[in-house]
């Protein structure tokens, strides 16, 4: 989501979705987008323009970004979030007072430059009611006690998220409460989601075989793109629409 699907997105046309047709329930394969965001990383790992590849594969060099690159000065971009900031908050994991002021901002670009000119991804988090509570009502009354503007506030702010509300997102204790956080929240307009679906933690895995053999030159972008569609295919059950203008 944070490197490869940033860079996905980024080669449709404005709405589009390179990943996953919504409207049909399909996934997209044989997409050029597909190809190209690989061969970008490939550009990247090939020119040595990243990190040793040993460390890019690292479960943990995620910690090791905000722990230690970034702080010493190692590493001059990391596409990343908007939660690395509170890494580095007193109560943070890796307090650096300096980060603010050291570390700019800047969205991440489409492709061509096209429009809207700039791609963001999105998680996404929910509260939600299970379907064999005994309670619903009652929960949904919790729920909206958790939503009011002023509990969403001092949500946001303690767990260091993106106001989903548009009135949390222009309160003052909101956009002072950490550096960088109006850069983020006005990044919401132009975000993707990654899709909820039962079967995308498979896609993801697919995605990430196909980026390590790009990446290690075990295979060519068109290669490995090829190779996760064929995974794609048995992942979704046959449910797959090839990739029509995208890319």
């Amino acid at each position: 989501m944070q490197g490869f699907e940033m860079l996905l997105y980024g080669t449709g046309e404005a709405g589009g979705n390179p990943l996953y047709d919504p409207g049909a329930k399909k996934w997209v394969t044989g997409g050029k987008g597909f190809s190209d965001a690989l061969g970008f990383l490939k550009t990247v790992y090939s020119e040595k323009l990243g990190p040793d590849i040993s460390d890019a594969l690292d479960p943990n060099v995620g910690t090791t970004v905000y722990s230690e690159w970034l702080p010493q000065g190692k590493l001059a971009i990391a596409l990343d979030g908007s939660w690395l900031g509170q890494n580095w908050l007193k109560t943070g994991g890796k307090p650096w007072p300096e980060w603010s002021k050291t570390l700019g901002q800047a969205p991440m670009p489409t492709q061509n430059g096209q429009a809207p000119g700039k791609v963001s991804m999105s998680g996404g988090w929910t509260w939600a009611i299970t379907a064999k509570s005994k309670n619903p009502d009652l929960a949904w009354k919790f729920i909206e006690q958790l939503q009011t503007k002023d509990n969403a506030v001092t949500w946001d702010i303690v767990d260091a998220q993106i106001a989903v509300r548009k009135d949390v997102a222009q309160d003052p204790k909101y956009t002072s409460s950490m550096p960088g956080i109006t850069f983020f929240t006005g990044l919401v307009k132009y975000t993707h989601y990654r899709p909820t679906t039962p079967v995308y933690p498979q896609v993801s895995t697919a995605i990430g075989e196909a980026m390590e053999a790009a990446t290690t030159g075990d295979a060519s972008p068109e290669k490995a793109a090829k190779s996760y569609d064929d995974q794609l295919k048995s992942i979704a059950d046959g449910a797959t629409v090839a990739a029509g203008g995208q890319g």
